[in-house]
């Protein structure tokens, strides 16, 4: 029964009560960033793919004709890739954020142990 935490993924120190440590709360947050960051790179990836999709539409259009169906798929298109886009870029830029303040932190922690 000692490793039925683990199947869960749970450590054994959050098992007996005590606080994780500092460097597994860093993992965490570290892996939970680098899961939203492919998130967010795939939700970019697919809303300027629609994008792409509604231009080519568009160009459909222009050479063949619009039809009802043709302009409805342009609009869909357009609204679905804008509404992926909008959270993703919006997170995309929290993240990096996240990560310079991190890297500033660690090079002024740096600096501070060196006593320059």
């Amino acid at each position: 029964m000692a490793d039925a935490g683990k199947s869960r993924g749970e450590e054994p120190d959050s098992r007996r009560g005590t606080a994780p440590s500092e460097d597994h709360r860093d993992d965490d947050v570290l892996a939970r960033r680098a899961r939203l960051k492919r998130i967010t790179s795939l939700g970019q990836r697919t809303g300027y793919g629609l994008y792409l999709l509604s231009l080519a539409l568009g160009a459909v259009g222009i050479r063949w004709g619009y039809t009802p169906l043709l302009s409805t798929l342009i609009a869909v298109a357009l609204v679905v890739g804008s509404m992926l886009l909008a959270p993703t870029i919006v997170m995309s830029h929290g993240i990096k954020a996240a990560e310079r303040e991190e890297r500033q932190a660690a090079a002024a922690a740096s600096t501070e142990q060196t006593g320059i």
